[in-house]
């Protein structure tokens, strides 16, 4: 009995979540508002509404279509070495600190800028968006490195979840802004969507010093010569590792193109609405829906996969996005946009969680941490086709109601090729 009562304390004491952990899953409250405010709301809002109200619908949706596919391409290339370098040359830390205080940086200078300054808007987005994106890289690294495999999925729908309700929070904040700015001393709406981004920058600055001060990097100096050469190497080494798990290297081949889909339609839909002559609180309010729709469905999600697997929250997640883009060419209300942002939300924390478990359980734990560097290149940086296609459907129709349809394209092939993915395998 005194062995069973030691075993069920090391039990518990092995659950309990450290102050590292704890520190992780609380950055997540913060860079979640440069997803939400910067990135799905006011960003394309302002843009649309302020910097860029000297072009026509058709030019200011294209030039921002394209900001997103530099921006993700570029990731796309600097990914794996990022990550590479890291593993060999104990920088996790610091290089993660720098790329987030750049993003913070450059979303505050959006402040800045007057009506008409499209150009300038776009490259300081662009630079945001990238560094963003590039260190939630080494965010998702950085999970590996301070918790063990038994806990890494509940962890890891704990930051989603989080992430959900911080950034939600901070944008009612700056939608209540937006709506009634003389309750905050501000002179209209746009003055409100300006200081928005100062909000951003100072929120996620805040968010970001526990997991600076509690993280202590794990990686061990490897490099003895040339580190970028180095690197290449790691990287050549991992990827012919990968080619030995068939199914981990489907489910990549799949998530790379569905999870393209739903970053497009996170990226586009406030832009889309906007497009169609939604107004700007119409849209403002239906983000707020995603948010706090997603908190709870994640967390039930999570349970879902669970209980039942990850594939069929994907599938499922898959057909709903499927519908959402079919109801998008007959959407001509606030209303109908509303249900359109309702069912967002209810699959688009469960989509990311349960494909981020399902390839947890797809690769041996030993080598997690090369595995998920491969995984985090394909979903941050795999996000530049759907806004390609986007923007050449625009280009060839100037039609923004079909827009959106390639994108259907993504998930039907993501749907296919995730069907060939054996989950009878794992243990």
């Amino acid at each position: 009995m005194t062995n069973l009562t030691n075993q069920h304390k090391n039990y518990l004491i092995k659950r309990k979540l450290s102050r590292e952990i704890k520190a992780w899953i609380s950055y997540d409250l913060g860079n979640s508002a440069f997803a939400t405010t910067v990135i799905a709301a006011f960003f394309p809002i302002f843009y649309d509404q302020f910097w860029a109200s000297n072009l026509n619908e058709v030019q200011s949706t294209q030039y921002y279509s394209w900001t997103l596919v530099i921006s993700n391409l570029a990731l796309l290339f600097t990914a794996p070495l990022i990550g590479a370098i890291t593993d060999i040359s104990k920088t996790t830390k610091k290089l993660f600190v720098s790329m987030v205080l750049i993003s913070i940086l450059c979303v505050g200078l959006l402040f800045t800028l007057e009506a008409g300054s499209w150009i300038y808007a776009l490259i300081f987005f662009g630079i945001a968006n990238y560094f963003f994106s590039a260190s939630n890289v080494l965010y998702d690294k950085i999970l590996v490195q301070i918790t063990s495999p038994d806990l890494f999925s509940k962890v890891s729908g704990y930051g989603f979840a989080w992430g959900y309700f911080g950034g939600g929070l901070l944008f009612l904040i700056n939608a209540i802004m937006s709506l009634y700015p003389e309750m905050f001393g501000l002179s209209s709406q746009a003055d409100a969507i300006r200081w928005s981004f100062i909000t951003v920058s100072v929120w996620w600055s805040i968010f970001l010093i526990p997991l600076s001060l509690t993280f202590k990097d794990r990686t061990e100096v490897q490099a003895t010569g040339n580190v970028i050469f180095s690197s290449f190497k790691n990287i050549l080494t991992t990827l012919r590792s990968l080619s030995k798990y068939k199914n981990a290297f489907i489910f990549l081949i799949a998530f790379f193109l569905f999870i393209d889909g739903v970053h497009t339609v996170m990226a586009l839909a406030s832009k889309f609405a906007l497009d169609l002559g939604l107004d700007s609180s119409a849209v403002i309010i239906g983000l707020l829906l995603v948010q706090f729709i997603a908190f709870p469905s994640t967390l039930m999600w999570s349970f879902v996969g669970e209980k039942y697997g990850d594939k069929i929250v994907i599938y499922f997640s898959i057909i709903i996005y499927i519908a959402i883009i079919i109801y998008s060419i007959f959407l001509s209300d606030a209303t109908e946009f509303y249900i359109l942002a309702s069912l967002v939300g209810l699959v688009q924390g469960g989509i990311q969680g349960s494909s981020r478990g399902l390839f947890a359980k797809l690769i041996p734990a030993e080598k997690a941490g090369e595995f998920f560097g491969i995984f985090n290149t394909f979903g941050k940086a795999g996000a530049f086709m759907g806004p390609a296609l986007v923007a050449l459907v625009l280009g060839i129709s100037n039609s923004v109601t079909i827009s959106l349809l390639p994108v259907l394209a993504l998930f039907v092939l993501g749907f296919i090729i995730l069907y060939f993915v054996d989950t009878n395998e794992i243990t």
